[in-house]
């Protein structure tokens, strides 16, 4: 299974183009912050990808409890990426691959 077309982001991580993705509306779980945001990653232009679905350990900022500012840039997906192949993810090999990974949370 692969993430929808609609509001992919790519990046590049040592000449590779990964595509990633966050919810744009959050789950109800994720609302009421019971749950955390989550964000799925593959690789660009791959027929059966194995997606990367990282926990980011942190409630999404738009929760109806405890809204905040919390940033996933670029650059934390990089990392990302990077520590979940250290840990194994094989981004050809097709299903998906649960990966924990926390930022950091911003108080507005």
């Amino acid at each position: 299974m692969s993430i929808p077309r609609k509001g992919i982001r790519k990046v590049e991580v040592d000449d590779t183009i990964y595509e990633w993705t966050v919810r744009k509306k959050p789950t109800y779980s994720q609302a009421v912050s019971q749950a955390t945001m989550t964000l799925a990653v593959q690789l660009a232009e791959e027929d059966r990808p194995c997606v990367l679905v990282a926990n980011l350990k942190v409630t999404r900022p738009d929760n109806w409890i405890e809204p905040h500012q919390t940033a996933v840039t670029p650059r934390e997906v990089r990392a990302l990426i990077g520590k979940a192949l250290d840990a194994g993810w094989s981004p050809s090999a097709g299903g998906n691959f649960s990966f924990e990974h926390g930022i950091i949370k911003h108080r507005a």
